[in-house]
């Protein structure tokens, strides 16, 4: 693997307030042109050799886009931010400089824009979203024709190109190699048709859903399928205006969808966030369940249906102490990489894993999805449920978790903690306090100036005072106020 450092990409593609920084026209543009470059050029740098079945296969007849002989094809799709159609136009402009014929999806989800990509076998998936983040901020996601997102080697070159300035130098393509754009006013449905044929013969007759769509990009799909499905569905957050994706909504806030379901009685909630790659769940009696929760309910029940490869799941740093002793208890293993659902799929595909994700909601099914869905994520959850013949909150018994205190600072610059002393001795003094029963992850945000404080331990009150204290002492040294 390639360690050189990367400047315009983070944890999750290029991410910055839109209209500024790496997210000015002008740099989107280029990040574009770059791309067109490398498609012409190297036109399989895009395409991971990783082996993955597309479980969907491809899809043809109607569905299929018109192709051009000898111009390569990027599909865009984008969320539901003021700044996304921004964005769009000028990913769009770079690319028909390049020689590239672009197909614009409109809005879906990220895991809809992965789907079409491998599904419809375009050389290049281009997803505009922020995810979670707040309304201001935006960003730009590639993906592979296999649905993945594209590797570090393939970020590096896009990269290396943009700030090579070779760019300005090159003319590009003329005539009829200039590339076309069309509109793909298809691809909800596909994608809506791909998330019902993985439910099969699941039916909600009778059942009633409470659906937070965050007033982001799963506000149309989202009730459509579970609708089709047979449930009673209330949608909540499900007018997007522009400025309202994620705000005070969503999967970042859980009480909402869990307010819901006990005003209507529901069985579930459902509540995803701003681009549809992660849901959090509401339990029949409002309570909150997090990743953990389903990737311990979902590795169980794989188990004992003989469909859990491998007997592992994979999952990140931030998994809960109570989510591991679960899966021990139950004859799993687990695996943990670093934050980042890339970095889950990644060491899934190495181990030949089905079932991976994180506590914030993504979970990955890769048989279904090789990406993390909250639709696919939905319905899995169903299924079992049905099977089962079992409410969620009896299936949520199987996992007790241990207390968790999560902390955001604002930062003006991030260097490495231990280079800074004051923090360091703090982060030794929580640790020796913890002992071996409980854990301190201190890390920095990929994609926001953040340092993110997660304690988990068996005492409520200490991990609460050992996090505020470490906050004190990271706002002094290197906090945005200081």
């Amino acid at each position: 693997m390639n360690n050189a450092p990367k400047r315009l990409f983070g944890t999750d593609g290029i991410r910055d307030k839109a209209n500024s920084g790496a997210l000015t026209v002008e740099n989107v543009v280029r990040v574009a042109k770059a791309a067109g470059v490398l498609l012409r050029k190297r036109r399989g740098i895009f395409r991971e050799r990783l082996g993955l079945r597309n479980p969907a296969g491809v899809v043809g007849g109607k569905f299929q886009p018109r192709r051009r002989t000898g111009h390569p094809m990027v599909i865009i799709g984008s969320d539901t931010r003021l700044s996304s159609p921004l964005i769009a136009c000028a990913l769009r402009s770079g690319l028909l400089a390049g020689g590239i014929d672009v197909f614009d999806a409109g809005v879906v989800g990220t895991p809809g824009l992965a789907y079409l990509s491998s599904a419809l076998r375009f050389d290049l998936g281009i997803m505009i979203s922020a995810s979670h983040n707040p309304m201001g901020d935006n960003g730009i996601k590639f993906f592979s024709n296999q649905g993945l997102k594209i590797s570090d080697v393939s970020e590096l070159a896009v990269e290396r190109l943009v700030l090579s300035g070779r760019l300005d130098r090159d003319e590009g393509p003329t005539d009829d190699r200039i590339g076309s754009a069309e509109e793909y006013g298809l691809g909800r449905q596909l994608y809506c048709r791909r998330v019902l044929q993985i439910a099969g013969d699941l039916r909600l007759t009778g059942m009633r859903i409470v659906l937070d769509c965050a007033n982001g990009a799963t506000y149309r799909a989202a009730p459509e399928i579970f609708a089709q499905l047979g449930a009673s569905v209330h949608a909540v957050n499900a007018a997007p205006n522009g400025v309202n994706i994620n705000r005070g909504c969503g999967a970042l806030h859980p009480e909402e969808v869990a307010a819901s379901v006990k005003r209507h009685a529901a069985h579930i909630g459902f509540a995803f966030d701003g681009d549809g790659d992660r849901v959090i769940v509401a339990d029949e009696t409002g309570v909150v369940r997090d990743g953990d929760y389903v990737l311990a309910i979902a590795a169980r029940h794989m188990k004992k249906r003989g469909a859990l490869t491998n007997n592992t799941v994979v999952t990140t740093v931030m998994a809960n102490l109570g989510l591991e002793r679960s899966l021990v208890a139950a004859g799993i293993r687990m695996r943990r990489t670093n934050v980042g659902d890339r970095l889950v799929v990644q060491e899934m595909l190495r181990g030949g894993f089905v079932l991976g994700g994180e506590q914030s909601g993504h979970i990955v099914f890769l048989k279904h999805s090789p990406t993390g869905d909250g639709l696919v994520t939905a319905v899995q959850l169903l299924k079992i449920m049905a099977r089962e013949d079992s409410p969620l909150s009896a299936l949520a018994d199987c996992m007790t978790k241990f207390p968790q205190v999560l902390e955001n600072v604002r930062v003006r610059e991030k260097p490495p903690f231990n280079s800074v002393a004051l923090i360091a001795k703090a982060v030794q003094h929580v640790k020796r306090r913890l002992g071996d029963s409980g854990r301190l992850l201190l890390r920095y945000s990929g994609t926001e100036p953040l340092a993110r404080i997660m304690i988990e331990g068996p005492d409520a009150r200490e991990i609460n005072e050992l996090a505020q204290m470490l906050r004190l002492v990271i706002e002094r040294k290197i906090g945005a106020g200081a």
